[in-house]
């Protein structure tokens, strides 16, 4: 018992003196909890929705109204069909619903009036429900044109109500005509399984604390720089052979295609690459070992992007408090750079942003653990 009881005192010694790998233990799961109960019971709403209204007839202001009342869009207002196409290709938009110019008219003259809806399938699961939103308004709009004549006309309710519909959607689903999750989650995806360099580089740089070996090292004649990049380099060489490995399995295992240029998506993959290898070299300055070090980096950059980077779930509905820490992860920004690139085909004038954000991080995160690290060898 007593051998027992030293064993336990030892190990929980240990514990409190890694004071990140006990916030780890005792603040992960909390947090971890929270993120998920919000996450999983968040219902679909806000979508980013375009209208381009090119009628000016009550009947086309109504059908707008009917939009404007459901939650499950977020209206903005545009006036040219090419706003439309344009917003849908770099993201800022997931649904475009275009109402001609002669849809009041084709109304009031007993006419099918048909309307426009483009949707982004990049994001299967949006865009389905997105569809059957927009398919419900519109046969609403189409009962309610039924009753009017009902109550104008005097003709038998249900002889109308059985009457074809006055209100014809014309949906065109982009990027992923076939709504296929596999095309929209896998390019996601690899954000996901390309952290395994950061996992590498924070492991690698505490076990040289954990063994004790870390003094040895910074004893030698090498400056601060070449002995942070040196360690972080050859994960990023890892990381690019899985970018390499990863794009052919999703082209030939899983059928993704390739619409953008393959060079532009791997410069980019070694640029989140960076921002999370810096990551993990931070945190491993913080941590006693690497086993803490390695379960940190794979709990912030493997599991939080899972559930927080647009992959499965659309973080637009999400509390504004995970908005802003889905954005501080670089998985986000590489979940729009990968679906950009492969399904939109788009490229450095639409990515900037994403790109950007990473730069930035990278950036600081690799100053932060240069200035720890130089602490330490002070």
């Amino acid at each position: 018992m007593r051998a027992f009881l030293t064993v336990v005192r030892n190990e929980i010694t240990l514990i409190l003196r890694d004071k990140v790998y006990l916030l780890l233990l005792t603040v992960g799961g909390v947090s971890t909890l929270v993120t998920l109960a919000y996450t999983l019971s968040t219902d679909i709403e806000d979508v980013r929705t375009l209208v381009v209204n090119l009628d000016a007839g009550q009947h086309s202001r109504r059908f707008v109204q009917a939009l404007a009342n459901d939650r499950f869009f977020d209206l903005e207002m545009a006036a040219h069909r090419d706003e439309a196409e344009n917003s849908l290709q770099d993201g800022s938009v997931r649904v475009a619903v275009v109402i001609p110019a002669d849809y009041s008219r084709s109304i009031d003259r007993g006419e099918t009036a048909q309307v426009q809806v483009l949707i982004d399938g990049s994001e299967p699961g949006v865009a389905v429900l997105a569809e059957s939103h927009v398919l419900a308004i519109a046969g609403s709009a189409s009962q309610q044109l039924a009753m009017e004549v009902v109550e104008r006309q005097g003709v038998a309710g249900r002889g109308v109500m059985g009457s074809r519909s006055r209100v014809v959607l014309n949906a065109r689903v982009g990027y992923n005509a076939d709504l296929k999750t596999v095309l929209g989650v896998v390019p996601g995806l690899m954000g996901i399984v390309l952290i395994v360099p950061a996992v590498g580089a924070s492991a690698a740089f505490a076990r040289e604390r954990e063994r004790g070996s870390f003094e040895v090292v910074a004893s030698t004649p090498l400056g601060r720089w070449p002995l942070l990049l040196g360690r972080v380099f050859p994960y990023v060489l890892v990381g690019l052979f899985d970018i390499g490995i990863f794009t052919a399995i999703a082209r030939l295992a899983f059928g993704v295609p390739l619409r953008g240029g393959l060079g532009l998506f791997v410069v980019l993959g070694c640029v989140y690459i960076f921002a999370t290898a810096s990551s993990g070299v931070l945190i491993a300055q913080f941590s006693r070992s690497q086993h803490g070090a390695a379960i940190i980096t794979f709990e912030l950059f493997g599991i939080a992007p899972t559930y927080l980077s647009n992959i499965f779930f659309p973080v637009a509905s999400m509390p504004l408090w995970l908005q802003w820490l889905s954005a501080s992860l670089p998985a986000t920004h590489f979940t729009a750079i990968a679906r950009g690139i492969f399904l939109k085909g788009v490229g450095w004038e639409v990515l900037w942003p994403n790109v950007l954000a990473l730069l930035a991080m990278g950036t600081l995160t690799s100053m932060l653990a240069y200035v720890r690290f130089r602490k330490k060898l002070g």
